[in-house]
């Protein structure tokens, strides 16, 4: 009789065993397009985040922050590919988030406050379920799922970069950053929170450097054409090395960028060499170069030109940006502020009503009365 039920056992086991197999098997296609869409790095980062927090706070809520930040970057996800911009998958990091990379820099503000923008938004549409299913069960998870993604969020829309806010707040007007490195130090100070320092450091630092950039914008235009003028007679086929000097030393006596007073150093000491030889050889009754060395000389300026003309290139890319990436017209500015305003709202109203939604829950209200 033991033997018998042992032996049923054993069938029921493996029947259900091989049912399970049969399942997984089905819907492998549907695991695999997981996998794909997650990429491995993520479901590892994901994975040691979720162990890590379940490690601390338990896995039911450790399940609710993955979840709220998955969804949060998606929305950046979503947004960069609508204006076609390449990122990289999310990388999940233990007590500091999500976070995804972009493969290329936005064209202007606009842009980038429409990418920032969208990952507050996908958050705060993540949660709203909460409200339903916490009015059908009155389970106060669900009123602590809505605080965690409001406070999630509207952190993340502090007007100061690296955050969400402070991205879009640069298409509206940087100097919004000086409130939010305000609010955020305030809040730093009251939480005693170093990411909130180290943060606000960041955006002090980006900040002041671009702050920098647009207080030299008119020099470095000036710059700009001393040294379009320098590449201009640098290409005139029939140059000689008086002219070539006279261009370097009337650009060197104007410029203040040090990468370019670098490359012009290198293209002055060069010519400056080539002269030297010829006098050399003039002294030495030598009245002209050989096919070969002057093939050498040529060589070498076309050498140097080139490697000035990509300099510069980059330079003029940086100054166009420095000129153009943060302005955006006055409609666009009302429209980057009133949505802005708008989630801040819709996130602060959420917070505090999850917040009264479990300070009144039954069970709460008991806990805090023991």
């Amino acid at each position: 009789m033991t033997n018998t039920n042992q032996h049923g056992g054993k069938k029921t086991f493996l029947g259900v065993i091989s049912t399970i197999a049969v399942l997984l098997l089905g819907k492998l296609k549907f695991v695999l397009a997981i996998l794909k869409f997650l990429k491995l790095h993520t479901l590892i980062s994901l994975v040691i985040s979720l162990g890590t927090y379940a490690l601390f706070f338990g896995w039911k809520f450790a399940a609710a922050l993955i979840y709220l930040l998955f969804v949060h970057e998606m929305g950046h996800a979503y947004a960069a590919r609508k204006i076609k911009l390449p990122v990289s998958p999310a990388i999940f990091i233990p007590f500091m988030g999500a976070v995804i990379g972009l493969k290329e820099l936005p064209k202007n503000a606009k842009d980038e406050g429409f990418v920032a923008y969208m990952g507050p938004l996908f958050g705060l549409l993540s949660f709203l379920p909460a409200f339903l299913l916490y009015d059908l069960t009155h389970e106060p998870f669900w009123a602590l799922l809505i605080i965690l993604g409001g406070t999630i969020n509207l952190f993340n829309l502090i007007p100061i970069t690296p955050l969400d806010g402070g991205r879009i707040a640069a298409g509206i007007s940087t100097k919004l950053w000086a409130l939010g490195i305000i609010l955020l130090l305030a809040y730093s100070i009251k939480t005693l929170s170093v990411l909130g320092f180290f943060i606000a450091f960041l955006g002090a630092s980006e900040w002041y450097k671009i702050y920098k950039k647009q207080k030299s914008l008119q020099n470095d235009k000036k710059e700009v054409q001393e040294l379009d003028l320098m590449l201009i007679m640098l290409k005139q086929q029939s140059i000689d090395l008086d002219s070539i000097q006279g261009a370097i030393d009337q650009a060197k006596g104007r410029l203040v960028n040090k990468e370019m007073i670098e490359q012009i150093n290198i293209l002055d000491s060069e010519i400056k060499k080539m002269k030297r030889e010829l006098l050399l050889q003039h002294l030495s009754g030598i009245h002209t170069l050989s096919d070969e060395e002057e093939n050498n000389n040529q060589q070498t300026i076309e050498t140097i030109r080139r490697t000035l003309e990509e300099k510069i290139s980059a330079y003029k890319q940086e100054v166009e940006i420095t000129e153009n990436y943060y302005q955006t017209s006055k409609k666009t500015k009302w429209q980057l502020f009133s949505i802005y305003i708008g989630l801040v709202l819709a996130l602060t109203f959420s917070y505090y009503y999850g917040n009264n939604l479990l300070l009144n829950h039954p069970e709460i209200q008991e806990a805090m009365n023991r």
